[in-house]
């Protein structure tokens, strides 16, 4: 499977974690200008039981719906309809899995909530992670910024508005996208997130013993240091901080010489992953 998952992959290869730039040139107000405003707690991070748990790679269409609830949306993610990605934005973290050739090739965890449905379509092109730098290039000047200093991190808030659409909040920690809310409030929790509990194989809901033990039991909620016990050391890792956590992209080599896959993990927990494909590692590496 080639197409949209190799450019992600590519582009990912590629990541440099910069500075905070200079600040744009619009309203902006410092943290003396905002105090008061009531700051945010210290970071804090929950950890919640979540279905995506249960599914791995490989798993089928039916089994899928066995562990999770109807999805809030479907949508076919390429031209030939052979595959589709299912959003469950009720889930305790918003979760969307997607479906290849008939089988589960990925599942993300929406751990910044960056996601909503409900946000406008304009703000779809800042996306976690990015860059101060880029969001201004795909989005131009926000009408207001924003700074604080919140338990030691740069938290700086663009307020972006749109004729006919409700004002966005694009949220950067130390010049990171790190959270998109509607409205022009601060929220008090901006620092806090939920990560998964690690899953519960016990109570799966899947009959086949036998063929899910075939499958790599990749899945949301896993370790590191479970990862590197299947697939050794990984090929590529990129370092940084989510909300004041460490975490890390990671590619991985599943199928020496055959397959690989893409990893993201916060505090060490396995938040999203998905099938790379056949495309050779060397060639994802070198951004071909």
């Amino acid at each position: 499977m080639k197409g949209p998952i190799v450019t992600v992959l590519a582009a990912a290869a590629g990541i440099i974690i910069a500075q905070l730039p200079a600040t744009a040139q619009n309203r902006v107000s410092s943290e003396g200008e905002t105090s008061q405003h009531q700051q945010p707690p210290a970071p804090r991070v929950a950890h919640v039981r979540v279905r995506a748990t249960l599914l791995h790679w490989g798993m089928s269409p039916a089994d899928i719906a066995r562990v999770m609830a109807g999805p809030s949306r479907i949508d076919a993610a390429d031209d030939e309809n052979t595959v589709r990605v299912l959003r469950y934005s009720a889930e305790p973290i918003a979760t969307t899995v997607t479906i290849a050739d008939g089988k589960l090739s990925g599942v993300a965890l929406d751990i910044a909530g960056v996601d909503d449905p409900a946000l406008p379509n304009f703000t779809r092109a800042a996306w976690l992670g990015m860059s101060r730098t880029a969001v201004l290039q795909r989005l131009g000047s926000p009408a207001e910024n924003h700074f604080r200093n919140c338990d030691g991190m740069n938290v700086e808030q663009m307020i972006f508005e749109r004729s006919g659409e409700p004002d966005v909040g694009i949220f950067l920690i130390d010049g990171r996208v790190a959270a998109k809310k509607l409205g022009r409030s601060f929220p008090t929790d901006i620092l806090g997130f939920a990560l998964p509990l690690p899953p519960d194989r016990a109570n799966d809901g899947i009959d086949d013993i036998a063929d899910r033990s075939k499958q790599q039991l990749v899945a949301v909620g896993m370790k590191e240091s479970e990862l590197r016990a299947q697939f050794g050391a990984p090929k590529l890792q990129v370092s940084y901080t989510f909300k004041g956590h460490p975490a890390q992209f990671a590619i991985y080599e599943t199928s020496p010489g055959k397959s690989f896959g893409r990893f993201s993990l916060i505090d060490g927990v396995l938040t999203d992953f998905a099938d790379g494909g056949n495309t050779p590692l060397n060639q994802i590496l070198d951004g071909r």
